[in-house]
Parts: structure tokens; sequence; C-alpha cells
């Protein structure tokens, strides 16, 4: 009876330490992705050439949303003041960013990151338009 007891009280005390705890080692997979925070313009271009246009003052940032579990997050693209955002999807199997604008506008874009640089691209036909973006 007093090992039945004793059991009881464990099986209790360890019930309630648990429920108390938070779980701050919680996987977040966009995090991991390496897109969150804030980039700026670096690079434009069709094809393998580059523009020739000044490139200023265009940035896209990355933000994760309530759920810390999944890919989709909210961006903010601010293109010379003029700002638009909207919430974003990421599918790492076919590495695109799905963005839907807060007018329910979407733009699928592919993409990749690499020591900070991250670009981004669509085709156009055969034309492969790409942008790049320092974090």
């Amino acid at each position: 009876m007093v090992k039945l007891n004793f059991y009881i009280v464990l099986i209790f005390v360890l019930s309630v330490i648990s429920c108390g705890t938070e779980d701050n080692n919680a996987y977040n997979p966009l995090i991991d992705t390496g897109l969150v925070g804030n980039w700026e313009i670096s690079g434009r271009g069709i094809n393998n050439l580059s523009s020739l246009e000044a490139l200023c003052c265009e940035t896209l940032s990355f933000l994760d949303d309530d759920n810390e579990r999944d890919l989709s997050g909210i961006y903010i693209f601010d293109e010379q003041g003029i700002i638009t955002n909207g919430a974003f999807i990421v599918d790492l199997e076919s590495n695109i960013i799905e963005y839907t604008t807060e007018s329910s506008n979407t733009k699928t874009l592919e993409f990749n990151i690499n020591n900070d640089v991250l670009e981004v691209w669509f085709y156009d036909g055969t034309n492969r338009h790409w942008t790049t973006y320092n974090k």
C-alpha cells in the first residue's frame, strides 16, 4: 500500500511539473530556412545579364507568424517607399515562396539562399528574371 501511495504521489508531482514547463527547444522550420530577416536588393537581371539600372531603396522582410511550427509567415516589400505586404508560404521541396498580398493577389517565385544572399526568380517564357538580396 505504501508503494502504491508513493507511485500515485510521484505521478501527480511529475504531471504538475511537466504542465508548468514550456518547450523552449521547439523546432521552428521557418527560422531554419534562413529566410527570416531583412534583405536589401543587390542585383537584378534577365537570364545571365545584369540590369544597368541603379539599385536603390528596395527591401524585403520576412517575419515569422504566430505558428512557429510551420513554413508560413508575413512579408513586407518596400520598393522606394511603396509598401506591399501580406503572407507567404515556403515549399522546401520545390524551393518556392508563394506570396499572397493583402488584396489576395498571389505570386510564386523560386528561391535559393547561399551565404546570406537570397536569390528569387521566375520565368517569363524562356527568360529567367532574377533578383538578389543581401541580408
